[in-house]
């Protein structure tokens, strides 16, 4: 499958009689991949990437793990080939190349996409590639479907391809830059896999790379009982969440902001230098730990690794955080626009609680179908829950705000059906940021010269009532929208004047 390539693919497929070529123009990775599926004609899709070799007896452990239990796919490792120069070597023992993440020995809980092969079926069954991953998060979103709708996935441990690492500082980097958008794309289908700063929380253990941790906790061995264990297993611990957050964006931005407030605050200047420590430890420990090429294994390649590990999951966060408020924000023309309500349906007052009523038994589950009609008609950006929140949707408005939405339905009987809507503020990270160092800086001025000038009370306040005027006007947007869509399938609105005496009278009146 040749996804639009500028090389000569072309030329080398046509002296292979036996290879059917597939060309299309570049349109993604889960596209290409969804396109090959259509046109293969067995029974099982293996995949693999363009820059891997595939070891002479891939197929054959691939598939002949597949056939041997009740698995919907199968994945193997992917090694890197012996590098060319010392800064190959440098960036394959880096963190952050794709490796396969395992919930027991011959269970996974993801393989990477350049070492995997699914059953038609299994493939069909979940709809095949999402083609929103262009470059990459596809495997892992199909590994996630294909588990949520009760899927297996197997790991064949001899079933290698050889996976060439980024050859250069500057490909390693977009590589990493594209790994944070993905996050961020998959965050919003999997909300509930990721943890608050955005990364993933996988289930299983993450093989392929170093323990940030080897300093805290050495590698598990089991001897078995009273060491009558004929074969002794070792098992890593698992990855340390106290080095992840030491090397996180969160942790490296709460660093540079203490040494800002040092600035001013001077007793509090040993605790920024104490946090990079703590961030420059977890780098250390991964150059110790790395496994370099012995040929390329030398002083500036350790000290390369080092500056890697530091450098990577800044990167990645970096690219998360922007792509996650990028694709959040709804575009302003679309805030900008209005429903057109019938004259009589419109209500000028904009309130966080409303009502609606029906007599044909349409109740909230209704009313949010529409709304995600609509949602998605306009071009809105939203999150629907996924059994763990305590909203129903998360529409993602401007910069500073979102607006998450709750509903409930009352049955009357008869069909009658009052279903309530409850709209509410979320505050965006953004927002939260700028405030607090805001207010630092107020804290600070006045605890040293007793006041505040107006100089810099007045432009605060005047950012104050703008976040407010635009959290109203996105609040009032959305309360359109919900209006039009209970419009659009028959349900009445009730003043909140009514419905608070006697909803069920009223209606039927």
């Amino acid at each position: 499958m040749d996804d639009g390539s500028t090389d000569n693919t072309a030329q080398i497929a046509a002296e292979f009689p036996n290879v059917r070529y597939v060309h299309q123009p570049n349109r993604g990775l889960s596209v290409a991949r969804n396109t090959g599926a259509a046109a293969a004609r067995g029974e099982v899709f293996a995949y693999t990437d363009a820059d891997c070799m595939a070891d002479i007896d891939w197929l054959y452990y691939l598939i002949g793990t597949l056939t041997n239990g009740d698995f919907g796919g199968v994945g193997g490792p992917n090694v890197p080939p012996p590098a060319k120069t010392w800064i190959q070597a440098c960036v394959a023992a880096a963190p952050g190349g794709p490796s396969h993440v395992l919930l027991t020995d011959t269970v996974a809980e993801h393989i990477p996409g350049c070492n995997m092969a699914f059953w038609r079926w299994a493939f069909e069954n979940v709809g095949g590639f999402d083609p929103e991953y262009h470059a990459a998060g596809d495997d892992v979103d199909f590994c996630w479907r294909l588990q949520q709708a009760g899927g297996v996935i197997a790991f064949s441990p001899t079933a290698i391809v050889w996976h060439h690492r980024r050859f250069t500082l500057r490909a390693f980097r977009k590589q990493q830059e594209g790994y944070g958008e993905a996050e961020s794309l998959l965050r919003f289908k999997h909300l509930v896999f990721f943890g608050p700063t955005g990364t993933a929380k996988w289930r299983g253990q993450i093989y392929g790379t170093p323990r940030f941790s080897w300093f805290l906790g050495r590698p598990i061995i089991y001897h078995g009982i009273f060491a009558d264990g004929f074969f002794q297993s070792i098992y890593p611990t698992p990855q340390s969440e106290v080095a992840a957050y030491l090397s996180s964006i969160e942790w490296f931005a709460l660093t540079i902001f203490l040494f800002g407030v040092g600035v001013f605050v001077p007793p509090l200047r040993i605790v920024p230098y104490l946090m990079l420590g703590g961030t420059l430890c977890v780098a250390l420990s991964y150059m110790v730990r790395a496994r370099i090429e012995p040929r390329f294994d030398t002083i500036h390649s350790r000290l390369l690794v080092m500056f890697l590990a530091f450098a990577q999951p800044l990167v990645r966060g970096w690219s998360r955080y922007f792509t996650w408020l990028h694709f959040k924000r709804t575009p302003g023309s679309v805030i900008a626009q209005h429903e057109k309500l019938p004259p009589g349906k419109k209500f000028g007052r904009s309130w966080g609680r409303l009502a609606y009523w029906n007599d044909e038994g349409k109740d909230r589950h209704s009313l949010l179908r529409e709304i995600f009609t609509l949602l998605d008609q306009e071009n809105w950006r939203y999150s629907i829950d996924t059994g763990w929140q305590e909203w129903d949707i998360q529409i993602y408005g401007n910069f500073w705000w979102s607006i998450i939405l709750r509903t409930v339905t009352e049955y009357h009987g008869d069909g009658k059906c009052l279903t309530r809507v409850q709209l509410r503020y979320r505050y965006v990270t953004t927002t939260v940021i700028v405030n607090l160092i805001v207010l630092t800086l107020f804290i600070y001025h006045f605890l040293n010269t007793g006041h505040v000038q107006l100089l810099f009370a007045v432009p605060y306040a005047l950012f104050a009532l703008f976040l407010f005027l635009r959290a109203r006007r996105l609040k009032t947007r959305v309360r359109e929208l919900v209006d039009f869509a209970a419009y659009r399938i028959n349900m009445n609105r009730i003043l909140r004047s009514r419905f608070r005496r006697n909803p069920t009278a009223d209606a039927a009146k």
